[in-house]
C-alpha cells in the first residue's frame, strides 16, 4: 500500500493559486467551476450546443468508452450512444481550480459520480463510478476553454433498480478490468460493443497497477499546463 498522504514529488503547482487569492482570480475561478460543472449538466440534458462551449477548437477528451477523441467526436458518440439506448447521468460532488496569477491557465478538478444504467442477465443495474475530472483550461482573446479533459475513476459499484433481482457476473471477467471502474468496464464492454481503455487514470491507492501509474502522470501533467509548458495530454 503507497503512503495515502502523499503525492508524487514535484506535482504540486507551486506558482498556482487556489482557495482565497486576489478578488479577480476568485471570480475567473467562478467561471471555470461553471464550465466544469457544464459537462454533466449539458450532456445529461442534451444540451449540445452548450455543451460544445465548454471547449476550445480541437481539444481532446478520455472516457472509458471512447478512449482518447476530439471533443466533437465525442459529442458525435454520446449522441450515438442515446439512440441506442446508452443512459449515462452524473452527479457532482465539489470543484477545486489552481490558476495561473495571470489568469490564462487552469487545471480544474471535478469530484462527480458517473452512473449508467444497464440490463444484465435480466436485472436492470446501476453501475456508479466515483469520479474525478481534470479540464485543462486556458484563456484565448479573453474566453475560458478546455483543451483537455481526462477523470481519474476512483471507486466503483454495482447497484440493483430492484433489490429483488440481482445478476449474475462472470467474476474473473471483473476482475480483470481496472479497480477504480470494473463494474462500469464489465457492463460496456457486455452491453455497449466497445473495448473499454484499461489505462484510465486511478486511485493514489492503485500504485503498482497502469492506472496508478496513470495517477501520477495526470498530476504531472497537470503541473507542467500550470508552468506553461505545450503538453499533449
Amino acid at each position: 500500500m503507497p503512503d495515502l498522504h502523499s503525492l508524487p514529488a514535484d506535482t504540486r503547482p507551486t506558482h498556482a493559486i487556489r482557495n482565497n487569492g486576489p478578488d479577480d482570480l476568485v471570480i475567473e475561478r467562478l467561471k471555470l467551476r461553471e464550465l466544469a460543472e457544464g459537462w454533466p449538466c449539458y450532456r445529461d440534458a442534451c444540451e449540445w450546443e452548450n455543451f460544445e462551449s465548454i471547449f476550445h477548437p480541437g481539444a481532446f477528451v478520455y472516457t472509458t468508452w471512447s478512449g482518447r477523441v476530439a471533443h466533437t467526436d465525442f459529442i458525435a458518440g454520446s449522441k450515438a450512444g442515446m439512440d441506442k439506448g446508452a443512459f449515462i447521468m452524473h452527479r457532482c460532488h465539489g470543484v477545486t481550480t489552481d490558476i495561473t496569477p495571470d489568469a490564462t491557465r487552469a487545471v480544474t478538478k471535478m469530484k462527480a459520480t458517473i452512473t449508467q444504467r444497464f440490463t444484465i442477465d435480466g436485472c436492470e443495474v446501476d453501475a456508479e463510478a466515483d469520479c474525478r475530472f481534470c479540464f485543462f483550461f486556458e484563456k484565448v482573446d479573453g474566453r475560458w476553454g478546455a483543451r483537455y479533459v481526462r477523470h481519474w475513476y476512483e471507486k466503483d459499484k454495482l447497484l440493483p433498480v430492484n433489490p429483488q433481482k440481482v445478476p449474475r457476473l462472470d467474476e474473473t471477467k471483473l476482475e480483470s478490468y481496472p479497480p477504480g471502474y470494473k463494474c462500469l468496464a464489465y457492463c460496456q464492454e457486455l452491453t455497449m460493443a466497445v473495448t473499454v481503455a484499461r489505462d484510465m487514470p486511478g486511485h493514489r491507492r492503485h500504485e503498482g497497477t497502469l492506472p496508478g501509474d496513470k495517477h501520477d502522470l495526470l498530476y504531472r501533467q497537470a503541473k507542467a499546463w500550470l508552468d506553461g509548458e505545450n503538453i499533449d495530454v
